[in-house]
């Protein structure tokens, strides 16, 4: 009796042992995942930050040139941490907008602009939920100096 006594003290050592590890283990692994997926969303909200900076300046910056150069800079590199559909969104968005458009439009701008937002918003995993038939934003600018009311 004495040795199955023995044996039985030493599987539930090694069971508590291996469990122990395993939780250990598994606690680090879902940590190390939670800590990359932290990182990505800061690195997408970096980048989007950009992108709507870069926007920004193509309606306000009178060197278009410089925000033209700004905002394709921004656009190429959402590829690297945006989802698909973010993607989709913002290439409408530019297909929209640009000059070799012909049938470009404001309500157009304002539909793309309003997808790309809704997209880049979900993305971003916020802690709320928008309604795509209310949702309303657009970009805001002021008039040149040079054209201000006097």
């Amino acid at each position: 009796m004495g040795s199955i006594s023995g044996s039985v003290t030493i599987i539930v050592a090694v069971i508590s042992a291996s469990a122990t590890v395993i939780v250990a283990a598994l606690s680090f692994i879902l940590n190390k995942r939670s800590e990359r997926k932290a990182a990505l969303q800061q690195r997408k909200l970096a980048h989007y930050q950009e992108l709507l900076n870069a926007m920004s300046d193509l309606v306000n910056d009178p060197d278009q040139d410089k925000a033209n150069q700004r905002f394709n800079h921004a656009f190429n590199a959402i590829a690297l941490v945006a989802p698909q559909n973010v993607i989709d969104s913002l290439m409408k968005f530019h297909d929209e907008i640009r000059i070799s458009n012909p049938n470009r439009s404001q309500e157009g701008h304002d539909r793309a602009l309003k997808e790309l937002l809704l997209a880049i918003r979900k993305s971003l995993e916020l802690p709320f939920r928008d309604d795509p038939q209310t949702f309303n934003f657009h970009l805001v600018g002021s008039l040149p100096k040079s054209n201000k009311i006097k």
